[in-house]
């Protein structure tokens, strides 16, 4: 299927910092969204768990959006992970995300639209190889009332 990002929130949902929807953007690793995981506490966002799960510098704890990313990145932490532990901990992070953000589950177990994953470079739509298993986690929790 060729995404055309103008029809986000039409004929589906980018889940994207960027994207048009207030879900899409909610669902975003970079959003503010303070949560607690369970076996390692309390952080801002997914992304700064992202990188603070390679690197365990607690500064990442406090951050959000491309901050969290900058800060990650000049830590050495990892852009990606394939391994089964980590997949494991960032969907324990989704999942303690939702739950302390009522609005956004609620929101996204009425959404009946497709979730998808890109960015826009100079008017051209890139889906990143990595991650899928995230939006199928969250595809997963969509019409769950």
């Amino acid at each position: 299927m060729i995404i055309d990002p103008e029809k986000d929130g039409i004929d589906h949902v980018n889940v994207y910092s960027k994207g048009k929807t207030w879900l899409g953007r909610k669902l975003s690793n970079f959003a503010d969204t303070p949560f607690t995981h369970p076996d390692h506490g309390r952080f801002r966002s997914v992304e700064g768990y992202w990188y603070w799960w390679s690197c365990r510098d607690d500064s990442l704890r406090g951050l959000h959006g491309f901050e969290a990313k900058k800060k990650g990145r000049e830590l050495r932490g990892d852009d990606w992970n394939s391994s089964d532990e980590f997949k494991i901990d960032i969907l324990t992070a989704l999942s303690s995300k939702l739950t302390a953000h009522s609005s956004i589950l609620s929101t996204l177990q009425e959404e009946g639209l497709p979730l998808k994953h890109y960015y826009v470079y100079g008017g051209k739509v890139v889906e990143p190889k990595e991650g899928k298993w995230i939006i199928e986690f969250f595809e997963s929790m969509q019409g769950k009332l």
